[in-house]
């Protein structure tokens, strides 16, 4: 099964692509999604594989934090990487002027229960450690 990775904005964003990380529109047959942000416009997040399989990703049932030697063994780490990097550049650019919230779930699970809220300054992230866990809900503010 797929990880899609949703984001939520204050504002809409403009749909754009590249080789590591793309911006797409929600479809309609997705709309479940909304109930778990509370913020209004929402999109799609791809990374270089074109869902979200891309970015590194847990399934708990509470949150859990990076330790060491977690994320060895990814089949495609250094371009996993390069998608990590795109993403955390653009939280960085679009937590300057409000929070951002983002919802990584297993494609066709978006209407189950969330587990939670995760808050995250954008400014603590690092490529190397970044993962998300599934079915969370991340609140991201800014740098300061």
């Amino acid at each position: 099964m797929c990880l899609m990775l949703y984001m939520a904005t204050v504002s809409e964003q403009p749909c754009w692509s590249s080789s590591d990380l793309r911006v797409e529109p929600l479809e309609p047959a997705r709309e479940a999604v909304r109930r778990h942000f509370t913020l209004q416009e929402v999109r799609v997040i791809g990374s270089h594989s074109g869902c979200g399989c891309g970015f590194p990703s847990v399934i708990a049932e509470q949150p859990i934090d990076y330790f060491h030697g977690m994320l060895d063994g990814a089949p495609d780490r250094t371009a996993d990487l390069r998608s990590v990097v795109s993403l955390l550049e653009l939280l960085r650019l679009l937590t300057r002027t409000g929070a951002v919230e983002l919802y990584p779930v297993g494609d066709g699970d978006e209407g189950q229960p969330g587990k939670g809220t995760i808050e995250r300054r954008v400014a603590d992230l690092e490529a190397t450690t970044f993962f998300l866990n599934e079915r969370f809900l991340y609140r991201m503010v800014s740098e300061t």
